[in-house]
């Protein structure tokens, strides 16, 4: 279980290091600005389908 753990933690750490900041500032200005103010709606609209396709499986 304890081995699981640390790779858990491991490719959390790798991915948290390159993960996507590193790409936004390779970016042009324009791009990184727009990329980081879409995000939260990608995540809300991301959330709301995945509730409703459980709502449309489960009924």
């Amino acid at each position: 279980m304890l081995k699981h753990y640390y790779r858990l933690v491991y490719w959390k750490r790798r991915l948290t290091r390159t993960g996507p900041g590193r790409r936004v500032r390779a970016m042009p200005h324009r791009t990184a600005a727009l990329l980081q103010r879409a995000r939260p709606l990608l995540v809300f609209a991301v959330l709301v389908l995945i509730v409703l396709g459980l709502s449309a499986v489960l009924a």
